[in-house]
């Protein structure tokens, strides 16, 4: 445990650039377009502007409590972030020590194999999702405290932040965000897994072996059910191979999945879905297969690159 701490720490140290500034740069720039937001905020309710010194108790409880919207502004955007920083450093990670050859250094060190792999994989799904997730917090507090001294001077007929501290869902939306790391790191194995599997064989651009071997792979498939009337599954094919395994990194993909991978999909309620509460159906995924088989799939990705590691030569 000590040696893959000490192996996480070099991680930390040799990406440290790729996983702060990016983050802190697009946190930044949020805070500062949303404070200089001028104005007086309106609200329309069943289609009838209403100013905030004529609204009804309902009214206001219902606008207070969308302030907290202000942390998942934030969230949304840095998510977007997210599957780029996770995706590039997955298919830099092996393929760049061998490429430098410093794999042949961290060989001679008396550190395993597996714990160098183990290391990067917990850097990509355990760090660069805590960054993310850090930085929208940090923006979301400026940005929170704008919304409700806006809200506060437009003459509201309640006190904006006792309203606000008292509200559960104010209370708990960081905490809900942090609760679903583990999920998104379940979620997000079989492409981190396949990543790194092509990080590790590939002899040059593993980016374009990445995204084209699937691609070619659906295809081939397609090609030969259609000319051998075989009748395969391709929308099945497209989304757990495709899909899954090069788009799992994009975070809450597990509610899209789980709609559009439905024939009978219907586009506005998944939208709907996707963009509303995710906490609950969320949790739903623990139970469901298609998690936990895409997991097993993931960690038998990542026993390749190990081995793939291990023997490859670099000299």
């Amino acid at each position: 445990m000590k040696k893959l701490m000490w192996l996480i720490r070099r991680e930390y140290w040799e990406n440290k650039a790729m996983l702060l500034w990016p983050n802190a740069s697009i946190a930044a720039l949020l805070v500062i377009l949303y404070a200089s937001v001028k104005g007086r905020p309106s609200y329309q309710f069943e289609g009838q502007v209403v100013e905030p010194a004529v609204m009804t108790a309902a009214q206001i409880s219902f606008v207070i409590k969308g302030l907290s919207d202000a942390f998942y502004i934030p969230l949304s955007l840095l998510g977007i972030l997210l599957p780029i920083l996770v995706g590039v450093y997955c298919l830099g990670s092996l393929f760049n020590e061998r490429d430098d050859r410093s794999a042949l250094f961290w060989k001679s060190m008396p550190v395993s194999g597996t714990s160098s792999v183990l290391s990067k994989v917990l850097f990509a799904l355990l760090f660069f999702p805590l960054a993310t997730l850090v930085f929208s917090l940090i923006a979301g507090v400026p940005i929170f405290l704008s919304f409700a001294i806006s809200l506060q001077n437009s003459g509201i007929q309640a006190n904006v932040f006792s309203t606000a501290f008292h509200d559960s869902d104010m209370l708990l939306a960081p905490l809900k965000m942090i609760s679903l790391l583990p999920i998104y790191m379940l979620w997000a194995l079989p492409t981190v897994g396949w990543l790194m599997m092509v990080s590790a064989w590939a002899k040059a651009r593993p980016i374009l072996w990445a995204v084209c071997l699937p691609i070619m792979t659906v295809l081939l498939i397609f090609i030969l059910s259609k000319n051998l009337d075989l009748g395969l599954n391709i929308r099945w094919l497209n989304f757990n191979i495709i899909g899954r395994g090069l788009m799992s990194l994009v975070p809450a993909s597990w509610i899209a999945y789980e709609k559009i991978d439905n024939p009978k999909m219907d586009y506005a309620q998944t939208f709907t879905a996707w963009t509303g509460d995710l906490y609950g159906p969320s949790l739903e995924m623990l139970g469901k297969s298609e998690l936990w088989v895409g997991a097993i799939v993931g960690i038998a990705m990542l026993a390749v690159a190990m081995f793939l590691r291990q023997k490859k030569d670099v000299s």
